[in-house]
């Protein structure tokens, strides 16, 4: 299956449940750098055409909600237990998920990717959940390649190297504690495997 194919299949099956619900809810869950910004705005794309008139797709990331860098660089972060409970602010990605829904038209879309989306203070949210994976090497090589657009390595030596460490020590531990307590993967509705951007791979469908 084609990413587009996969897309215009996710979008078709997300229509019609929101003209149903009246506002759907929708989690794109998944480690970092397994391509869940992009997804959602491809899906946003694709899915505005389809829904009635006057309904919308309301698209958000939880990136800018996570604790700021110094606070995930400090010795207290370096605890996996603290920054999995810590790292996001989940109460106002309770309150952009909710919104007002008086305000939302029938059939409105309102569409939510980000890390741990479903653990249990977030996991009543949601109507739908996606989840994307990938393995932890490749999650590591692609947010050192994402993060080198900012670095200068003559200023900063060290500092690609020091982030790939952060990731192994810290981010992929604080990761794994969402994994061993809530399964993220087998919880979902639809699992794809985004060891390939651009060739996804469906490992498991439920309802769509």
């Amino acid at each position: 299956m084609t990413r587009a194919d996969l897309l215009s299949r996710l979008a078709r099956v997300l229509a019609e449940r929101a003209l149903e619900k009246g506002v759907l809810r929708v989690a794109i869950d998944g480690p970092d750098a397994s391509g869940k910004t992009t997804f959602a705005r491809d899906l946003g794309d694709v899915l505005r055409p389809l829904l009635t008139e006057g309904a919308e797709v309301r698209r958000f990331t939880i990136d800018d909600l996570m604790m700021p860098i110094q606070v995930r660089r400090s010795e207290v972060a370096a605890d996996p237990q603290w920054l999995y409970e810590n790292f996001l602010d989940l109460a106002r990605i309770r309150e952009i998920a909710t919104g007002l829904p008086e305000n939302s038209p029938p059939g409105t879309v309102v569409v939510l990717d980000g890390m741990t989306l479903q653990r249990p203070e977030l996991a009543d949210l949601w109507d739908v959940v996606l989840y994307l994976t990938a393995p932890d090497e490749l999650v590591i090589s692609r947010s050192r390649e994402r993060y080198a657009r900012y670095v200068d390595e003559t200023e900063e030596p060290h500092e690609l190297d020091d982030m790939e460490r952060r990731y192994v020590e810290r981010y992929i531990p604080a990761y794994q504690v969402y994994l061993d307590s809530v399964n993220p993967a087998d919880r979902a509705d639809v699992l794809i495997d985004m060891t390939d951007f651009d060739v996804p791979r469906v490992k498991r469908w439920d309802g769509f």
